[in-house]
């Protein structure tokens, strides 16, 4: 008996809720090399492997995106996308130690949120991974 996957389309998530982004506070664990997006309070969610590059965090009652996370970050998520690269130089250090609030960062979340809209834009589907497969507990 494996642990049960559950697939979800673009119609059961509120993906336009990734706007929310703007109000989220990012954190860089330079150790892990991961890139998290998260709400000032925590909330309960699930995670949602988006296209093997993002984690989504979904609230399970509201289906909102109520956090992002991006595992290997430099090693290859800004490899990918390029678009990343000048702007993360500019706000890392901002990000690192968790400052929420200057015009840098805020031309950085732009630039997140219309990548991840382009992203989920074109997925058609998505995994729901349980927080036991992720080694993640269930909330943020």
């Amino acid at each position: 008996m494996g642990t049960q996957i559950h697939e979800l389309n673009n119609n059961t998530i509120h993906l336009e809720t990734i706007k929310n982004i703007k109000s989220f506070c990012p954190l860089y664990i330079e150790g892990l090399d991961t890139l998290i997006f998260q709400p000032e309070n925590p909330v309960p969610a699930i995670s949602v492997d988006w296209n093997g590059d993002v984690m989504l965090r979904i609230d399970p009652k509201t289906r909102e995106i109520v956090g992002i996370e991006i595992e290997d970050f430099e090693g290859y998520f800004v490899t990918k996308y390029p678009e990343f690269a000048p702007v993360w130089k500019q706000v890392k250090k901002a990000v690192k130690k968790n400052k929420c609030e200057n015009e840098e960062l805020t031309a950085f979340m732009t630039i997140v949120q219309d990548l991840l809209q382009d992203l989920i834009s074109k997925q058609g589907s998505i995994k729901i991974i349980p927080p036991s497969m992720t080694g993640q507990s269930a909330l943020i």
